[in-house]
């Protein structure tokens, strides 16, 4: 399928939102008018992990627990930053070194070589999440939607608790109007981070109310 970008302003409204994810808490703010796309399904039972094929880290573990155990935001923001620690680090110094860079051609407004760099990263370290998830950032960035959901798709199946992917994934299927979908996603972002922002009461309800029709 090809995608279509829509008109400028919404395309970089929508690669704004999605690429910030990656520096600083989400965007919500997205325009409408995206195209369908073939998307991993949502876990129908949030609380259950999808089988990944790869050994889980202890460390990660507890800090996602923490974070589902959270009593304020400043601890749950800290149970965020530790496991984004986690993501952020491949096991190659290679592929690290390779995304820093990437991330910094992108600040920089360089979308091409963000583009050659992270790629050349996924070479290096092709299993790796958190690349996937940049290279979707960047996707956007550049108004490519379908392979920015190819990114997105293949971050949560190497890692399902992948909190902006699925997030960013929610986000796009909102303002397509695939709301049962997006509703989805956000239940199981709610029950891995039930503070992030992105699962905020008012969202949900309305969410609840538009797909299910019923309130909370």
């Amino acid at each position: 399928m090809t995608a279509r970008s829509g008109s400028p302003k919404r395309a970089a409204a929508l690669a704004l939102a999605v690429a910030a994810t990656l520096f600083a808490p989400p965007v919500w703010a997205l325009s409408a008018d995206l195209p369908p796309a073939e998307i991993p399904a949502a876990p129908e039972r949030p609380d259950v992990d999808p089988p990944t094929g790869r050994p889980t880290s202890r460390s990660l573990d507890f800090y996602f627990a923490a974070l589902a155990a959270a009593r304020d935001d400043a601890s749950a923001q800290r149970a965020r930053e530790r496991i984004a620690v986690h993501w952020k680090r491949s096991g190659s110094d290679t592929a690290d070194l390779l995304s820093a860079r990437a991330t910094a051609a992108l600040h920089f407004g360089d979308r091409a070589l963000a583009l050659d760099l992270v790629d050349a990263a996924i070479v290096v370290a092709p299993h790796w999440p958190n690349a996937r998830f940049h290279r979707a950032a960047i996707h956007l960035s550049r108004h490519d939607i379908d392979r920015a959901l190819a990114d997105l798709s293949a971050t949560l199946i190497m890692e399902p608790r992948h909190l902006d992917a699925m997030a960013a994934l929610a986000a796009i299927l909102e303002t397509a109007d695939r709301k049962p979908e997006a509703l989805k996603w956000l239940r199981r972002l709610a029950h891995l981070d039930p503070r992030n922002p992105a699962v905020a009461a008012e969202r949900m309800e309305r969410l609840i109310i538009e797909v299910e029709g019923r309130e909370l």
